[in-house]
């Protein structure tokens, strides 16, 4: 009974560390809509909390396509790569049953959380690179 109860207190940490971490401060930001998720980003500058609450064809608009996408049949996780990070929007289905951006996080290539901002900066200067 011991080992049972060993290996539930491990299948639980197991499942609930990985959330935790991605619900630490500084690892991510993101909300939950029940609104239809918006057409449109504004025009002014991209900061990570424009990207949240928009429909994948609105980010696309300013952000082009982006380097790789996963698609599942209620999400899609979207990344943008820069020099050293690499930026993820995901999208999820909401009560509307349309996909809206709910959540963005930037990674290192190296390993470990970045600065969504710094990252999403990054990205465009990526982007917008001149071609020689």
């Amino acid at each position: 009974m011991a080992e049972r109860r060993w290996t539930r207190k491990s299948f639980l940490l197991l499942v609930l560390l990985p959330l935790a971490a991605c619900a630490s401060p500084g690892s991510g930001m993101g909300t939950r809509t029940h609104d239809a998720p918006s057409q449109s980003i504004g025009a002014g500058p991209l900061t990570p909390k424009s990207l949240l609450g928009v429909a994948p064809p609105a980010l696309e608009a300013r952000l082009g396509a982006p380097s790789f996408r996963r698609t599942e049949p209620s999400a899609e996780v979207w990344q943008y790569s820069g020099q050293s990070c690499s930026l993820f929007v995901y999208f999820y289905k909401g009560d509307t049953g349309s996909l809206g951006s709910t959540y963005v996080d930037a990674r290192k290539l190296a390993g470990g959380a970045d600065d969504e901002t710094a990252c999403l900066a990054e990205v465009l200067r990526q982007r917008n690179a001149p071609v020689s």
